[in-house]
């Protein structure tokens, strides 16, 4: 006898919050669906973001992370799990977005749109691995921030973010230098 799993049907809803408070709610989302074992209803929770460099006044090029949709928050929820949408708002403070006609459900995301937009997010994420000039081990200084001059080590490499790991010395000690962007740093020959 072979047994058939049944595909979850999921949906994507768009939520609101602040402007700004994108990855600190997706952030408080994830630990709200630990803490309350809501893995099977809640699939995933989504910021899309974008790198854009900035540029200082002294000329230098530093990577910014900047949000898609500045202001909202897409979460996958399984189709039969609408009671934890009225969760959601009370805990994190999200409010989802409203359809026209207030005799319609909440609006979703169509299955053509999130495909685009994961494609997008996969995209972005491969481009930024492509980029990363740095490899554990490699020797740096770090060239901007409370450890400028620091000459250290490459410990770890997250080039999906665009940062790295740096392992300096101070009096005699080895110290970590954590999340230090590939522009904040040189490799030193």
């Amino acid at each position: 006898m072979t047994e058939v799993k049944e595909k979850e049907e999921t949906q994507w809803i768009v939520f609101w919050t602040l402007s700004g408070r994108e990855k600190r709610v997706k952030k408080i989302l994830d630990n709200f669906i630990k803490e309350n074992k809501l893995e099977e209803k809640i699939k995933q929770v989504l910021v899309p973001t974008e790198t854009k460099v900035k540029i200082l006044k002294d000329g230098k090029r530093v990577p910014h992370e900047k949000p898609l949709f500045a202001g909202y928050v897409l979460v996958e929820i399984r189709k039969d799990a609408k009671d934890v949408i009225s969760m959601l708002q009370s805990y994190a403070g999200l409010r989802p977005l409203l359809a026209r006609d207030p005799k319609k459900d909440i609006p979703v995301l169509k299955k053509e749109e999130v495909e685009k937009l994961l494609a997008t997010i996969k995209e972005e994420q491969e481009r930024r691995k492509a980029e990363s000039p740095f490899l554990p081990g490699d020797k740096v200084r770090i060239m901007a921030g409370p450890f400028e001059n620091f000459t250290g080590v490459v410990d770890k490499v997250f080039p999906d973010r665009g940062k790295l790991n740096v392992v300096v010395t101070i009096f005699g000690r080895a110290t970590m230098v954590s999340d230090l962007d590939f522009d904040m740093v040189e490799r030193v020959r």
